[in-house]
């Protein structure tokens, strides 16, 4: 058998049998379940992305629900809203702004009054105006922890006079008498109506002694 004739039979045995590789015939079968399974997984990931959405949905949803249930137990402790009762927006903190800071009245070296700044939130911590009874205690710390230096009490009528309307709260000036020599006090605050729960709120204030 001459050479041309032998490579020409060597290529038709190779058309005849299949492609090779150095490791062996290519195995189409396996590539084709190969690309099936990768989209299969595909298709699975979006599936459960899509799940996911909607469970993250219905968990958004149950927790509104159950706000508003919340919001009707309040309302009426029998778990009914009777139709005829109005809803009203509560007072549930009391806070001391940080613009609350001792002052100077007289114009001489020192602090001689502190400006309390008074924030008043509902069941939503949105700031609101209120009629109550406001106290207020100063507490020399240089002294005892529950030492009372100076008080004052404003009732709903005069505490009335001290809301501002910007920046939306109560200022009122606590005049110190010369009592306090500490650099440092706390400032307690209480808001206080009939048949209500006192809230209180507390604030370091730093003085200027003279």
């Amino acid at each position: 058998m001459s050479r041309l004739t032998a490579t020409v039979a060597l290529v038709s045995l190779v058309t005849l049998v299949g492609c090779t590789t150095a490791t062996g015939p290519v195995d189409n079968t396996l590539v084709d379940r190969m690309n099936n399974l990768e989209r299969e997984n595909v298709a699975r990931q979006q599936k459960i992305t899509k799940l996911e959405g909607e469970v993250s949905a219905m968990r958004a949803e149950r927790d509104e629900l159950r706000q508003l249930l919340e919001a009707a137990r309040e309302l009426n402790k029998t778990g009914t809203v009777p139709a005829d009762k109005p809803f009203r927006f509560e007072v549930q903190k009391v806070e001391l702004g940080f613009l609350t800071c001792a002052i100077d009245l007289d114009g001489k070296k020192g602090d001689d009054a502190i400006a309390a700044y008074v924030n008043l939130y509902d069941q939503y911590d949105t700031s609101l105006k209120a009629a109550g009874t406001f106290r207020f205690d100063v507490f020399d710390l240089a002294r005892s922890k529950d030492h009372v230096v100076r008080s004052w009490t404003f009732a709903p009528e005069e505490a009335a006079g001290n809301w501002q309307r910007f920046p939306g709260c109560y200022q009122f000036k606590l005049p110190l008498g010369g009592e306090v020599r500490a650099e440092k006090v706390v400032l307690k605050v209480s808001f206080s109506r009939p048949g209500k729960e006192t809230l209180t709120a507390t604030r370091e204030v730093q003085l200027e002694l003279p």
